[in-house]
């Protein structure tokens, strides 16, 4: 059966390939509803643990190997794979590209019959695919770091120094570090380089770097509230804003009757999650703060993800309530504080409540998102591999104690939420699809 729409004109398929956690799929998914809201036919290309979730919101889905069948083949669980991805952002390469023969096989499959593929800055053979077919490309960026600027270097658990650096030493020295980095990761891009040149594709020094660069257009799906384009983005950039999704019960506007019940008997508590994908990683985070609670005298909620219920449901208390997920959008604002990991989705979910952060970056663009939420005013930084009873006592004390970061947290809420990020992409997407490629409107 045809993925799309019968009687649909092919001009108005859009491919969202989508690579990552339920945090990536999350803004793609709020993508795809309002690309549904323009008249178009998004289809979602993913690996096939997420078609319940798209399947559920009427999106059609696509599987794009690998996923849980081929890890698990691989003698790889979820804990496994956060665990070395977590450890080294390469080792993601290392688990996904064994199995590049597969994946362009998929992508190909559904990029058939479609006019446009949007994506995201690390889904190269997403993207080199559509390059092949000649399908036109746009990249969504989700977090500042994809920019990988040189005049506003982010800060990376590898390098924290840059933005440092840059003050002190200038651009150059940046660069020279960007391209020490980019030699040392080549060998894990050589399945990418190899496919680009088998395709009969132009060469590129960095596929993770250059490879976006090729897009027809490169969105940032976040506001400039919180961090406006660096100077040295490429023309085609453009910002959007916050996507925000999410997911089962998030779709229906409840919480769970218990956790409901618990916030209504007392104080607003304090919030503590690691996403939907350090929680299969998360060391001591969730004893050691259900510690943190108790010693402040604070009521807590700590979200530990479902598969990990059980390993903690020791921890529940009169004042401390465990759960799997809740959607954050009914939970943030109700909280006095947001413990996370610095995922964009969780960041911008605590943006909009307009409440204090306590950050605790583990890995990838995690650290860059705690930094710029510290300048905000709005947050404290303690890195989850440094995170103590006493460390997080300290900063969790500074925030609550003193308003000024609650007041600017509330003063900034509505600048984040001013621009729809898939609103925005989306009627870009209709506008360009409206027109063939000679510039005639096309009549659907």
């Amino acid at each position: 059966m045809s993925l799309f729409r019968k009687g649909r004109p092919a001009l108005s398929t859009v491919v969202l390939a989508i690579t990552g956690t339920l945090g990536d799929l999350h803004p793609f998914l709020a993508l795809a509803l309002r690309l549904r809201d323009e008249g178009l036919s998004p289809v979602v290309a993913a690996m096939e643990d997420y078609r319940t979730v798209v399947e559920a919101e009427g999106i059609a889905f696509h599987a794009v190997r690998p996923g849980a069948r081929e890890m698990t083949a691989a003698g790889l669980d979820e804990a496994a794979v956060a665990r070395a991805v977590t450890g080294d952002l390469r080792a993601g390469f290392d688990i996904m590209l064994p199995h590049i023969a597969e994946t362009v096989e998929d992508l190909r499959a559904v990029m058939t019959g479609a006019d446009l593929v949007v994506c995201g800055t690390l889904a190269a053979v997403a993207r080199i695919v559509a390059e092949s077919a000649g399908v036109p490309v746009v990249t969504v960026a989700l977090q500042p770091m994809s920019f990988l600027s040189v005049a506003e270097p982010p800060a990376m658990r590898e390098m924290p120094f840059l933005p440092a650096l840059r003050k002190t030493c200038g651009p150059a020295v940046v660069r020279m570090l960007y391209a020490l980095a980019s030699a040392q990761g080549r060998p894990s891009l050589r399945p990418v380089t190899r496919l680009r040149r088998e395709l009969g594709l132009p060469a590129v020094r960095d596929e993770l770097i250059d490879g976006p660069r090729r897009s027809e257009r490169i969105f940032a799906m976040y506001p400039p509230a919180f961090a406006a384009l660096p100077v040295d983005a490429p023309d085609q950039a453009q910002s959007a804003g916050f996507a925000f999704y999410d997911g089962r019960d998030g779709t229906t506007g409840t919480l769970d009757p218990a956790l409901a019940a618990f916030l209504d008997a007392g104080p607003a508590p304090l919030v503590f999650t690691l996403g939907s994908f350090v929680t299969y990683a998360p060391g001591n985070f969730y004893t050691a703060s259900a510690l943190v609670a108790r010693q402040l005298g604070r009521r807590a909620i700590l979200l530990v993800g479902d598969h990990a219920l059980g390993d903690y449901a020791g921890l529940a208390s009169d004042n401390i309530a465990v759960a799997g997920y809740a959607p954050h959008s009914l939970l943030f604002p109700r909280a006095a504080a947001v413990i996370q990991h610095g995922g964009m989705g969780t960041t911008a979910q605590a943006l909009r409540a307009g409440v204090p952060q306590l950050v605790c970056p583990f890995f990838g663009d995690q650290f860059d998102n705690g930094l710029r939420l510290r300048r905000l005013g709005v947050a404290r930084v303690v890195a989850l591999r440094r995170y103590s009873v006493r460390r997080a006592c300290a900063a969790l004390r500074q925030l609550l104690d003193s308003p000024d970061a609650t007041d600017r947290a509330r003063a900034l809420a509505p600048q984040m939420t001013r621009d729809d990020g898939p609103a925005i992409i989306a009627h870009w997407v209709a506008e360009r699809l409206a027109h063939r490629p000679d510039g005639h409107r096309l009549v659907a």
